[in-house]
């Protein structure tokens, strides 16, 4: 018998997470980061079909990317609001939007399973920001909340890791010269907590959401400029990192190596290319 974690006790540790070598990450490489994760913004700004006088929630927004095309797709009666539970990601975003002069745009620290919202919401989005809450039934319950009657829910989440090269080239290459291996565990937080269409429908249908819809998209995805640079941003993921923890010098060495004679298979002229699966996620209050 699996005994689960308390749902507090997981958001304990996602904050610490997300505050952490996590936040790091994602702030060191947000240019790369960005760019990879485009054409799931891509996604969400098409199906969003916004009128441009809408207010816009953006949950686990990260270093700001998607809320910011949001809202330079609004007009002046149009505003989105940006919350990510790490402090280090609302700091790189707010300042990505200062850099770019958007006005119509906040971002706020805090955990959208508990956040009050100061008015109704038309749109809650998210590119692979909602994989973390500690109960994501009462979490969605809770969004549903904040959004207007005729309302939306938004979501782009990956599907299982086996449809993501992404994810498997590199787990592959370290698998390859270690004992260790990583199954991914769909009940616990996640890139893949949301993989499962049942579980999907089964999670939002309980929190209240009705009209649920799951579509399917294989984007190709952007995983460097380069070999070089697909194989910093893949050395540096967290799953990655895990993998290797307390491995040493010599075997990341190999490891690196055989990434890198791996990518050469992936590059094209613009640069190093990898299918992925995702889903895109609709949903009515």
């Amino acid at each position: 018998m699996r005994i689960m974690k308390p749902a507090a006790s997981i958001n304990a540790e996602q904050r610490e997470l997300w505050n952490a070598q996590t936040a790091d990450y994602w702030v060191r490489h947000k240019s790369a980061l960005d760019k990879l994760l485009q054409p799931l913004t891509d996604l969400l700004l098409e199906a969003a079909d916004l009128s441009g006088s809408e207010q816009v929630a953006d949950i686990g927004c990260g270093t700001g990317a998607t809320a910011l095309q949001i809202a330079s797709a609004l007009n002046d009666g149009g505003h989105v609001i940006g919350i990510d539970i790490s402090r280090k990601l609302i700091h790189s975003a707010a300042r990505a939007a200062e850099k770019t002069g958007i006005q119509n745009v906040s971002f706020i620290e805090a955990d959208a399973a508990r956040f009050a919202f100061d008015k109704p919401q038309d749109l809650l989005i998210s590119r692979c920001g909602v994989m973390f809450f500690g109960d994501l039934i009462k979490a969605f319950s809770h969004l549903r909340k904040a959004l207007q009657p005729d309302g939306r829910l938004l979501l782009a989440v990956w599907c299982a890791p086996e449809e993501n090269e992404w994810y498997q080239f590199p787990m592959q290459c370290v698998e390859a010269f270690s004992d260790t291996h990583s199954a991914p565990d769909y009940d616990a937080p996640g890139a893949f907590t949301l993989a499962k269409e049942a579980r999907v429908r089964d999670i939002l249908n309980t929190a209240g959401f009705t009209d649920i819809n799951l579509a399917s998209h294989q984007p190709t995805l952007l995983v460097g400029s380069t070999v070089s640079e697909a194989a910093e941003l893949f050395m540096a993921m967290n799953s990655i990192r895990t993998l290797l923890h307390g491995a040493d010098d010599a075997l990341e060495k190999r490891v690196l190596q055989h990434m890198l004679e791996g990518l050469k298979d992936y590059q094209q002229d613009a640069g190093v290319y990898m299918k992925s699966a995702c889903w895109l996620i609709s949903a009515k209050p």
